[in-house]
């Protein structure tokens, strides 16, 4: 058998009831969206650092593993698409994410801009994967 639930204060009551239009919520005008401000910015930065490194990651790829192909005899097999996806990819992503989240709360900005990284990640890695396939390692 389960007891009921404790009675709720009135307070709890009245922000659990459902709200009532009245003429002076309607009057208030229209309600102001969250600015990009300085915390915006600043997580935007910091987690900016961490796309910066992937986007180095990949330009390294690029520059590099076509001259490490070449040593090794196997110039024609660079895959020279998914070395180009690995640099266009982290700025694409960490744009987007900024886009889509710039109107919500510096919290959900803060955790659409993690899941980006994670997303960044995990692409990265499919491409590291992908080019090993492709040139047969």
């Amino acid at each position: 058998m389960t007891a009921a639930p404790p009675p709720l204060p009135d307070d709890a009551r009245a922000a659990s009831a459902p709200a009532e239009s009245t003429g002076a919520d309607a009057a208030a005008g229209p309600v102001a969206r969250p600015r990009f401000g300085a915390a915006r910015a600043a997580v935007a930065v910091l987690l900016g650092l961490l796309v910066a490194w992937f986007l180095w990651d990949g330009l390294s790829s690029l520059v590099g593993l076509p001259a490490q192909y070449e040593a090794l005899g196997i110039a024609d097999r660079t895959p020279w698409a998914v070395l180009v996806a690995g640099v266009v990819a982290p700025p694409l992503i960490f744009g987007l994410s900024i886009l889509i989240a710039r109107r919500q709360s510096v919290t959900r900005f803060t955790l659409v801009l993690i899941v980006a990284l994670a997303v960044i990640a995990t692409t990265r890695l499919s491409l590291i994967a992908t080019a090993a396939s492709l040139s047969g390692f």
